[in-house]
């Protein structure tokens, strides 16, 4: 039986899900102690941290780790892609000081 509910799954619809994800990165700078000792600062630095910066991938849809249990409860559909919400990007930055 090809259809499950109201969907029917054809081979039209498969692709190629590979991909390669650049999913945490942090970079930072810490001031020479020479530098902010001057200013009375024991240790001065600034970083930034990208999560899910971008993704190298030729699917077609959101994400191609696609998320199987929503829009399903049945195991019998592992890899469908339901056109779940993409992951979300965050980018943070900040800076640490001690006296």
């Amino acid at each position: 039986k090809p259809t499950t509910g109201r969907y029917l799954f054809h081979s039209w619809a498969v692709e190629d899900g590979s991909f390669l994800r650049v999913n945490n990165i942090t970079l930072g700078f810490t001031l020479p102690a020479e530098i902010s000792s001057k200013v009375f600062i024991n240790e001065f630095r600034i970083y930034v941290t990208a999560n899910n910066l971008h993704t190298f991938t030729k699917y077609s849809g959101f994400d191609p780790e696609v998320n199987t249990r929503f829009g399903s409860n049945s195991y019998l559909t592992p890899g469908v892609d339901f056109s779940a919400y993409p992951r979300s990007r965050s980018i943070l930055a900040g800076v640490n000081l001690t006296f």
